[in-house]
């Protein structure tokens, strides 16, 4: 039963970093092609899921803040 969660979460997640990348390479209006080389070396480097939608999560608020 433990195994299942954690291959449910394993999934979940998967889905949520699907989501966030697609929103870091939208939220990167002036240069896109920045955004998708940034998830691409993102899941180059390291391949922890928390890491990698931490970081993902910062690099859309500083481009909100960056905005205004």
């Amino acid at each position: 039963m433990g195994d299942n969660m954690d291959e449910e979460q394993q999934a979940l997640l998967d889905d949520v970093l699907i989501v966030l990348d697609i929103i870091v390479i939208l939220a990167v209006e002036d240069n896109p092609v920045l955004g998708i080389v940034f998830v691409g070396l993102l899941k180059a480097v390291t391949k922890d899921r928390a890491v990698r939608i931490a970081f993902i999560l910062l690099v859309i608020v500083l481009n909100m803040g960056r905005r205004k």
